[in-house]
Protein backbone atom coordinates (compact mmCIF):
# COMPACT_ATOMS: atom_id res chain seq x y z
CA UNK A 1 0.00 0.00 0.00
CA UNK A 2 1.19 3.38 -0.78
CA UNK A 3 1.69 6.11 1.79
CA UNK A 4 0.63 9.48 1.34
CA UNK A 5 2.34 12.32 2.76
CA UNK A 6 1.22 16.01 4.27
CA UNK A 7 2.97 18.89 3.70
CA UNK A 8 4.47 18.43 7.26
CA UNK A 9 5.87 15.85 6.31
CA UNK A 10 3.55 13.35 8.50
CA UNK A 11 3.57 9.62 6.28
CA UNK A 12 0.02 7.79 6.57
CA UNK A 13 -2.89 5.61 5.49
CA UNK A 14 -6.17 6.43 4.20
CA UNK A 15 -8.71 3.81 3.92
CA UNK A 16 -12.17 4.08 3.44
CA UNK A 17 -15.25 6.34 4.19
CA UNK A 18 -17.35 8.04 6.86
CA UNK A 19 -16.22 8.96 10.26
CA UNK A 20 -12.88 9.40 10.22
CA UNK A 21 -10.51 7.57 13.28
CA UNK A 22 -7.22 8.79 13.80
CA UNK A 23 -4.25 6.08 14.87
CA UNK A 24 -1.33 6.56 16.55
CA UNK A 25 1.17 4.05 17.43
CA UNK A 26 3.54 3.48 20.67
CA UNK A 27 6.99 5.16 20.86
CA UNK A 28 9.46 3.53 17.94
CA UNK A 29 6.81 1.50 16.56
CA UNK A 30 5.09 2.73 13.31
CA UNK A 31 1.57 2.65 11.42
CA UNK A 32 2.18 -1.03 10.61
CA UNK A 33 1.45 -1.78 14.51
CA UNK A 34 -2.23 -0.20 14.55
CA UNK A 35 -2.77 -1.10 9.97
CA UNK A 36 -2.24 -4.83 10.65
CA UNK A 37 -3.92 -4.94 14.02
CA UNK A 38 -7.03 -2.66 12.95
CA UNK A 39 -7.70 -2.74 9.54
CA UNK A 40 -9.11 -6.55 9.23
CA UNK A 41 -11.91 -5.43 11.87
CA UNK A 42 -12.88 -2.28 10.63
CA UNK A 43 -12.33 -2.65 6.65
CA UNK A 44 -16.04 -3.45 5.79
CA UNK A 45 -16.94 -0.45 8.69
CA UNK A 46 -18.54 2.73 7.57
CA UNK A 47 -15.35 4.92 9.15
CA UNK A 48 -12.15 6.33 7.42
CA UNK A 49 -8.95 4.79 8.76
CA UNK A 50 -6.40 7.17 8.97
CA UNK A 51 -2.93 5.61 10.08
CA UNK A 52 -0.52 7.57 11.07
CA UNK A 53 3.63 7.88 11.50
CA UNK A 54 4.78 9.68 14.05
CA UNK A 55 7.25 12.12 13.76
CA UNK A 56 10.79 10.74 13.02
CA UNK A 57 9.25 7.34 12.95
CA UNK A 58 8.13 4.79 10.39
CA UNK A 59 8.23 7.27 6.95
CA UNK A 60 7.85 10.38 8.87
CA UNK A 61 10.01 13.14 8.76
CA UNK A 62 11.27 14.42 12.11
CA UNK A 63 9.97 17.92 13.57
CA UNK A 64 12.63 20.58 13.65
CA UNK A 65 13.03 19.98 17.55
CA UNK A 66 12.49 16.71 19.42
CA UNK A 67 9.60 17.72 22.18
CA UNK A 68 6.11 16.48 22.81
CA UNK A 69 4.43 19.87 22.45
CA UNK A 70 6.61 20.06 18.72
CA UNK A 71 5.48 16.36 17.69
CA UNK A 72 1.32 17.06 19.07
CA UNK A 73 1.31 20.53 16.64
CA UNK A 74 2.34 18.71 13.97
CA UNK A 75 0.01 16.04 14.24
CA UNK A 76 -2.70 18.32 14.58
CA UNK A 77 -1.91 19.97 11.80
CA UNK A 78 -1.58 16.18 9.76
CA UNK A 79 -4.83 15.50 11.29
CA UNK A 80 -6.68 18.71 10.01
CA UNK A 81 -4.98 18.71 6.69
CA UNK A 82 -6.37 15.50 6.21
CA UNK A 83 -9.78 15.55 7.16
CA UNK A 84 -10.63 19.36 7.42
CA UNK A 85 -12.79 20.46 9.79
CA UNK A 86 -14.62 17.33 10.42
CA UNK A 87 -15.41 15.85 14.13
CA UNK A 88 -13.65 12.48 14.34
CA UNK A 89 -12.61 9.63 16.74
CA UNK A 90 -8.92 8.96 18.35
CA UNK A 91 -6.85 5.94 19.16
CA UNK A 92 -3.61 5.52 20.89
CA UNK A 93 -1.23 3.38 22.16
CA UNK A 94 1.29 4.05 24.93
CA UNK A 95 3.42 7.60 23.27
CA UNK A 96 0.35 7.43 21.09
CA UNK A 97 -2.17 7.37 23.76
CA UNK A 98 -0.40 11.02 25.79
CA UNK A 99 -0.29 12.20 22.34
CA UNK A 100 -4.08 11.67 22.02
CA UNK A 101 -5.32 12.65 25.08
CA UNK A 102 -2.97 16.31 24.25
CA UNK A 103 -5.06 16.51 21.31
CA UNK A 104 -8.04 15.71 23.31
CA UNK A 105 -7.12 18.78 25.38
CA UNK A 106 -6.42 20.66 22.62
CA UNK A 107 -9.84 19.99 20.25
CA UNK A 108 -12.21 19.05 22.75
CA UNK A 109 -15.32 20.10 20.31
CA UNK A 110 -13.80 18.03 17.39
CA UNK A 111 -13.36 14.49 19.18
CA UNK A 112 -16.50 12.08 19.10
CA UNK A 113 -14.57 9.52 21.07
CA UNK A 114 -11.29 8.19 22.42
CA UNK A 115 -9.84 4.95 22.77
CA UNK A 116 -6.40 3.77 24.37
CA UNK A 117 -4.32 1.23 24.92
CA UNK A 118 -1.75 1.03 27.67
CA UNK A 119 -1.52 5.37 27.43
CA UNK A 120 1.00 7.58 29.05
CA UNK A 121 -0.59 9.44 31.87
CA UNK A 122 3.00 10.73 33.56
CA UNK A 123 6.08 11.84 30.82
CA UNK A 124 8.36 11.41 33.50
CA UNK A 125 9.39 8.17 34.11
CA UNK A 126 10.59 7.32 37.18
CA UNK A 127 7.80 9.54 38.24
CA UNK A 128 5.15 6.80 37.01
CA UNK A 129 3.24 4.12 38.93
CA UNK A 130 4.36 0.79 37.66
CA UNK A 131 2.84 -3.33 37.39
CA UNK A 132 5.06 -5.83 38.30
CA UNK A 133 5.91 -7.74 34.74
CA UNK A 134 6.17 -11.51 34.63
CA UNK A 135 6.63 -13.92 32.14
CA UNK A 136 3.83 -16.88 31.28
CA UNK A 137 5.30 -19.28 29.12
CA UNK A 138 2.28 -21.05 27.09
CA UNK A 139 5.00 -22.24 25.03
CA UNK A 140 9.04 -23.07 24.25
CA UNK A 141 9.06 -20.52 21.83
CA UNK A 142 12.61 -20.94 19.29
CA UNK A 143 13.04 -18.02 17.24
CA UNK A 144 14.02 -19.12 13.97
CA UNK A 145 14.48 -15.55 12.81
CA UNK A 146 14.51 -11.81 14.30
CA UNK A 147 16.67 -13.66 17.09
CA UNK A 148 17.99 -10.42 17.99
CA UNK A 149 14.77 -8.87 19.34
CA UNK A 150 14.01 -11.91 21.28
CA UNK A 151 14.82 -10.60 24.75
CA UNK A 152 13.54 -7.18 23.76
CA UNK A 153 10.07 -9.74 23.60
CA UNK A 154 10.52 -11.05 26.91
CA UNK A 155 11.02 -8.09 28.62
CA UNK A 156 7.94 -6.39 27.08
CA UNK A 157 5.52 -9.24 27.01
CA UNK A 158 3.78 -11.25 29.52
CA UNK A 159 2.08 -13.87 27.57
CA UNK A 160 5.01 -16.14 25.89
CA UNK A 161 4.09 -17.96 22.39
CA UNK A 162 4.72 -18.99 19.25
CA UNK A 163 1.23 -16.38 18.49
CA UNK A 164 2.37 -13.61 20.60
CA UNK A 165 6.18 -13.68 19.15
CA UNK A 166 4.74 -13.94 15.58
CA UNK A 167 2.77 -10.52 16.65
CA UNK A 168 5.50 -8.97 18.06
CA UNK A 169 7.30 -9.43 14.79
CA UNK A 170 4.06 -8.35 12.87
CA UNK A 171 3.15 -5.04 15.50
CA UNK A 172 6.94 -3.81 16.66
CA UNK A 173 9.35 -5.18 15.01
CA UNK A 174 8.81 -3.01 11.80
CA UNK A 175 8.83 -0.33 13.73
CA UNK A 176 12.00 -0.80 15.33
CA UNK A 177 13.60 -1.05 12.19
CA UNK A 178 12.51 1.78 10.71
CA UNK A 179 12.68 4.78 13.46
CA UNK A 180 15.12 7.61 13.81
CA UNK A 181 17.38 6.87 16.45
CA UNK A 182 18.39 9.88 17.35
CA UNK A 183 15.29 11.80 17.51
CA UNK A 184 13.56 8.89 19.89
CA UNK A 185 16.31 9.55 22.10
CA UNK A 186 16.18 13.08 22.26
CA UNK A 187 12.59 13.15 22.34
CA UNK A 188 13.12 10.88 25.47
CA UNK A 189 14.50 13.23 27.19
CA UNK A 190 11.64 16.23 26.26
CA UNK A 191 8.78 13.39 26.34
CA UNK A 192 6.45 16.23 29.10
CA UNK A 193 3.83 18.16 27.10
CA UNK A 194 3.65 21.34 28.50
CA UNK A 195 0.00 21.11 30.12
CA UNK A 196 0.44 17.59 31.02
CA UNK A 197 -1.77 18.69 34.48
CA UNK A 198 -4.28 19.93 32.74
CA UNK A 199 -4.64 16.97 30.70
CA UNK A 200 -5.16 15.12 33.84
CA UNK A 201 -7.25 16.83 35.48
CA UNK A 202 -10.13 18.02 32.84
CA UNK A 203 -13.55 15.74 33.00
CA UNK A 204 -13.69 15.41 28.87
CA UNK A 205 -17.24 15.76 27.65
CA UNK A 206 -17.08 12.48 25.21
CA UNK A 207 -16.63 9.00 25.89
CA UNK A 208 -12.97 7.30 26.51
CA UNK A 209 -11.90 3.95 27.20
CA UNK A 210 -8.82 2.69 28.47
CA UNK A 211 -7.48 -0.90 28.27
CA UNK A 212 -4.44 -1.37 30.66
CA UNK A 213 -2.70 -4.33 31.95
CA UNK A 214 -1.80 -5.05 35.37
CA UNK A 215 1.69 -5.91 34.91
CA UNK A 216 2.69 -3.52 32.67
CA UNK A 217 6.19 -2.03 33.93
CA UNK A 218 6.12 1.02 31.76
CA UNK A 219 3.14 3.13 32.29
CA UNK A 220 1.32 0.92 34.98
CA UNK A 221 -2.81 0.90 35.78
CA UNK A 222 -3.12 2.78 38.64
CA UNK A 223 -2.96 6.52 37.31
CA UNK A 224 -5.19 5.27 34.49
CA UNK A 225 -7.66 4.61 36.76
CA UNK A 226 -7.28 7.67 38.65
CA UNK A 227 -7.69 8.92 35.37
CA UNK A 228 -10.50 7.48 34.37
CA UNK A 229 -12.48 7.90 37.95
CA UNK A 230 -12.95 11.70 37.72
CA UNK A 231 -13.87 11.69 34.01
CA UNK A 232 -17.77 10.71 33.80
CA UNK A 233 -17.68 9.35 30.14
CA UNK A 234 -14.88 7.17 31.18
CA UNK A 235 -14.47 3.36 31.43
CA UNK A 236 -11.20 1.04 31.64
CA UNK A 237 -10.45 -2.16 31.22
CA UNK A 238 -7.55 -3.84 33.67
CA UNK A 239 -6.41 -7.35 32.55
CA UNK A 240 -4.56 -9.71 34.32
CA UNK A 241 -1.76 -11.14 32.60
CA UNK A 242 -0.86 -8.42 30.68
CA UNK A 243 1.74 -6.20 30.10
CA UNK A 244 2.75 -2.95 28.12
CA UNK A 245 2.42 -4.92 25.07
CA UNK A 246 -1.19 -5.86 25.36
CA UNK A 247 -2.04 -5.21 22.26
CA UNK A 248 -0.45 -8.54 21.27
CA UNK A 249 -0.77 -10.25 24.92
CA UNK A 250 -4.62 -9.86 24.68
CA UNK A 251 -4.74 -9.23 20.94
CA UNK A 252 -8.49 -11.10 21.03
CA UNK A 253 -9.69 -8.60 23.96
CA UNK A 254 -8.54 -5.56 21.91
CA UNK A 255 -10.14 -6.61 18.68
CA UNK A 256 -13.57 -7.23 20.66
CA UNK A 257 -13.52 -4.31 22.56
CA UNK A 258 -12.80 -1.20 19.95
CA UNK A 259 -15.76 -2.78 17.67
CA UNK A 260 -18.17 -2.45 20.66
CA UNK A 261 -16.43 1.00 21.54
CA UNK A 262 -17.71 2.15 18.41
CA UNK A 263 -20.68 0.41 18.49
CA UNK A 264 -21.29 3.03 21.36
CA UNK A 265 -20.93 5.71 20.29
CA UNK A 266 -22.78 4.69 16.95
CA UNK A 267 -26.16 4.49 19.33
CA UNK A 268 -25.56 7.51 21.54
CA UNK A 269 -24.36 9.30 18.29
Amino acid sequence: MKSKQTTSGISYFSLGNGTPIIFLHGLALNKQSTYVLFDPLLKASKYQRIYLDLPGMGQSASTSSSTSDDVLETIIQAIQEIIGNKQFILYGHSYGGYLALGIASRLKSKILGAFLTCPVVTAIDSARQRGEHINIFKEEVLPSKNKEYFTDFLNMNVVISQRTWKSYQELIIPGLQTENQLFVKNLKSHYELTFEENIKKTNYPFPITIMIGRNDQVVGYEEQLQFIAHNSNGAIVLLNQTGHNLIIDQRKAVSFHLPMFLEGLAENG
